[in-house]
């Protein structure tokens, strides 16, 4: 009986072994694209940014929306001077038609901060005529907040009359 869990969990793990490599390695139509968007990312190249975007697009952050390539551009400009040595890498890149969905890890150490942090998160990109025309992107905020020494807190029991 115990070998028998042994070899279904074997089985598995390969198997979602070879679904990782399966989603990682599928040809993306986008794929040059996103090497531009890690390139400029790796470079802190703005400029690179006004050539993978359309000069409408839209990006959908947790700290609200970004229209326009010249507000995303100053948008990463300051990210990159807060976060001089962020690094990112994709884990999965999905393809579908015009979107790309990206799984991504990202690596940085904040000005004053005294230790390197990293964020975990997923992006989609609408893609328009080999450009991004929208964005959608999500990380995990509290992660981040709490290696940077915020903690949660309890709300307060309300006052009772």
């Amino acid at each position: 009986m115990k070998n028998e869990y042994l070899l279904k969990g074997a089985f598995t793990l390969l198997l979602l072994t070879i679904l990782s490599f399966t989603l990682s390695a599928q040809d993306c139509k986008h794929q040059a694209l996103l090497d531009k968007l890690d390139k400029a990312m790796m470079e802190k190249n703005v400029d690179l940014l006004a050539e993978a975007y359309k000069a409408d697009a839209v990006r959908h952050t947790q700290q609200g929306p970004e229209k326009g390539v010249d507000q995303i551009k100053s948008r990463a400009a300051e990210f990159y001077k807060n976060i001089p040595d962020a690094e990112g890498k994709n884990i999965d890149v999905i393809c579908n038609g015009d979107y790309a969905i990206v799984r991504w890890e990202g690596k940085g150490t904040p000005v004053g901060s005294p230790q390197k942090v990293s964020v975990t998160g997923i992006t989609i990109y609408k893609i328009v005529d080999g450009k991004v025309a929208e964005e959608w992107e999500e990380m995990n905020s509290l992660s981040l907040m709490m290696q940077m020494g915020y903690e949660l807190k309890a709300p307060d029991a309300p006052a009772k009359d």
